[in-house]
């Protein structure tokens, strides 16, 4: 009797780690695909994040200044994003020499787009453009905010009370109170510069009018507040004064003390009510009504792969 031919095996194709999938995230690491002029992704690009396709304007040599940067993101330099640059030249036999340039711009939700230039020195009109994205880096666990902390907070913190307390003219950069955060990070090695007004670190803490609230470790002195839209109103003191404070569309603080109990904090700030130099406020959380609060935990550029 005739048996039936044995079946087929099915053969299923080997899957691709997430480590093998995602081996093009080492930092500051070229794009290595080929330059055809054409726009190429590194990745999926996540609707939820910023950092997507940009007009990089090719017909306009935007890349041949010291702080490059595509047209349609010039005026957002400083406010809405924070850019490096980083340039190379090579010259090959004959004398012909070839700049590469790799622009690095961060957006506020700490996603990344990366825009390669390559063109022949003596022509720069005829560039190579290309640009990739990254997404925003994981949410921090409670010990890696806890190593950030030590590593900048809470040295911020000691700067910043020393300004404070200082009997002199204790005013920091040009007054403001945004110059007062940023002056004081640009002094810590290592640590990631604020993305303009929108984003100082990883989130610690997020409140909406009391409505939503999230946070993801302890406030610690040396962490920075923001406020937005904000307006306080409550009753304080023994005699249970009753209080209103209101913010405009943006303040920010570095954080001094901090009261879970009570949710109130109290920060050094400069440059509001025309105010000179660093002093202190309390800010009562609990009395939040309207607008937004926020805190952020400072980070090294190795956050970003920088």
């Amino acid at each position: 009797m005739d048996r039936p031919p044995p079946p087929v095996p099915q053969v299923t194709p080997p899957e691709v780690s997430q480590a093998e999938s995602t081996s093009g995230h080492a930092a500051r690491m070229s794009l290595d695909v080929a330059r055809s002029g054409t726009v190429r992704r590194s990745m999926d690009v996540s609707q939820d994040q910023i950092a997507n396709d940009i007009d990089l304007s090719p017909d306009i040599p935007w890349w041949t200044g010291t702080q490059p940067l595509p047209p349609v993101l010039q005026k957002q330099a400083g406010t809405d994003i924070l850019t490096e640059c980083e340039e190379s030249t090579t010259t090959a036999r004959g004398g012909k020499s070839t700049t590469s340039k790799e622009i690095y711009i961060l957006f506020r939700d700490y996603s990344q787009t990366i825009v390669s230039v390559k063109y022949n020195t003596k022509d720069p009109q005829n560039a190579q453009l290309e640009q990739a994205h990254k997404p925003p880096p994981p949410n921090l666990r409670q010990d890696q905010l806890e190593s950030y902390w030590e590593r900048f907070g809470s040295r911020l913190a000691d700067a910043t009370r020393s300004h404070g307390q200082s009997k002199k003219d204790s005013v920091v950069g040009n007054g403001s109170a945004p110059s007062l955060i940023t002056e004081l990070i640009k002094a810590l090695p290592d640590a990631l510069a604020p993305i303009g007004q929108r984003a100082y670190g990883a989130l610690v803490y997020a409140n909406l009018a009391n409505a939503s609230t999230q946070q993801f470790d302890e406030i610690r002195p040396g962490d920075i507040i923001t406020v937005r839209n904000a307006k306080f109103e409550g009753h304080h003191g023994a005699m249970k004064t009753k209080y209103r404070q209101e913010y405009g569309n943006s303040h920010v603080a570095i954080v001094d003390e901090w009261d879970g109990t009570k949710r109130a904090l109290r920060a050094w700030e400069q440059g509001r009510e025309k105010k000179g130099g660093v002093r202190s406020e309390k800010f009562r959380l609990a009395d939040l009504r309207s607008g937004e609060v926020r805190v952020w935990r400072v980070v090294g550029r190795d956050f970003v792969e920088w």
